[in-house]
């Protein structure tokens, strides 16, 4: 792979039970999809995370998520988002679990900046769920559906 294949697995993501359809089937959605419209799908896509984990967001995560939604209003501009650091709750948790939680939501508040964080905080997600349910390749089909579903709504 090559360093401008943003198609492929992106190296932080280690290494992911997938079903290369469907994630095949989301990049065919996402390629005709705006950069605006890569944004509304991370701010809905962010909720669904936080139902699916139970966990709460933190501060940066909610400012993050303002942050977007004054982009796609054109009231900021993409630095807003990007600088705030949700990375760094990933470097210090301990539980894997909520570290590939972090990692996702970190991809899907860089959005504005790149739209590929769309679909790169869809492959930190898949290894979420790889998480959240080892060896189920049923929820990883599951889950690249939902992200087809809601990319395409």
């Amino acid at each position: 792979m090559s360093k401008t294949d943003f198609y492929g697995y992106q190296r932080p993501v280690g290494k992911i039970e997938d079903v290369p359809a469907l994630r095949d089937a989301y990049i065919a959605v996402f390629d005709l999809k705006s950069k605006r419209d890569a944004a509304r799908f991370g701010l809905k896509y962010g909720r669904h995370i936080l139902d699916i984990t139970g966990f709460s967001p933190d501060a940066e995560i909610l400012l993050a998520f303002e942050a977007i939604r004054r982009w796609i209003d054109g009231k900021t501009n993409y630095h807003e988002a990007r600088n705030i650091d949700i990375y760094k709750y990933a470097r210090k948790e301990s539980d894997p679990i909520k570290a590939q939680y972090y990692k996702t939501m970190a991809q899907l508040a860089c959005i504005p900046h790149v739209k590929f964080h769309a679909l790169w905080a869809t492959d930190f997600a898949i290894t979420l769920i790889n998480r959240l349910y080892p060896d189920d390749i049923a929820e990883v089909e599951k889950e690249r559906r939902f992200q087809i579903m809601l990319l395409d709504s």
